[in-house]
């Protein structure tokens, strides 16, 4: 029976809009390092991951391969690979070259993540995992705590959203290959735009489980959200 291949694919296109820096996000400095170092670490240390992936825009090759990879000692680890216009097709060119990378393709797993969530850890990674190899698609999610309200025409209460079955979906998601690679391909033919890849995989026809997720796996787009990575970070 062909082994199973792991790999990773981190998406690190943002602009940094929202973080009104000259920066982009995930090269500003957290606790001494890059965001994406700290990222990049945490699948550079999980055992079993055949290759890492990188996205990034074209202009921000050379400064990965020179600034980011080389100095942290990540260049033998990492696959630089030029992102797109938007994130579907930045995913999409990543999972072009771990097509090609992988040896057992039809038994291939696949891990998606943000750049910028720099607390993922081993057990959350794991979780995908495993729970991608029983059901070909798994995504981490965490509970809505707060209290959620519809707007009504005229910006006022239009009444509350029952939140028990809601949930903030997060990174990494992870995919048997074959499968996310046809999502990719039927979004591309049908004109399908998706907020992440689970969504092109339901838009597929194909379920996708929800893993335990982590009130700790913050996406870091804002200038408080680094103000609080920066504090998880010193704890």
């Amino acid at each position: 029976m062909p082994d199973t291949e792991i790999f990773a694919v981190i998406v690190a296109g943002g602009k940094g809009l929202r973080m009104e820096s000259a920066v982009r996000k995930q090269y500003l400095d957290l606790a001494g390092l890059p965001v994406l170092v700290h990222t990049l670490n945490r699948f550079h240390g999980y055992p079993g991951i055949s290759a890492i992936v990188l996205v990034v825009p074209e202009q921000d090759l050379g400064f990965c391969r020179d600034e980011i990879l080389i100095p942290h000692g990540l260049d033998q680890a990492v696959l630089l690979v030029q992102g797109g216009a938007e994130r579907q097709e930045s995913v999409r060119n990543g999972l072009s070259l771990v097509a090609d990378l992988a040896r057992f393709p039809e038994t291939s797993l696949v891990l998606i993540h943000d750049g910028v969530r720099a607390f993922v850890d081993t057990p959350m990674i794991q979780s995908c995992v495993q729970a991608a190899q029983k059901y070909g698609a798994a995504i981490p999610v965490v509970p809505v705590k707060d209290t959620l309200v519809k707007s009504d025409s005229e910006g006022f209460t239009g009444g509350n959203v029952d939140r028990n079955a809601l949930f903030q979906v997060q990174t990494p998601q992870c995919f048997d290959l074959d499968l996310v690679v046809r999502a990719h391909d039927h979004a591309r033919e049908t004109g399908f735009f998706g907020t992440d890849d689970a969504s092109l995989v339901t838009h597929l026809g194909h379920k996708v489980f929800m893993a335990q997720g982590s009130a700790k796996n913050i996406k870091i787009t804002t200038q408080d959200d680094l103000v609080l990575a920066n504090a998880m970070a010193g704890l």
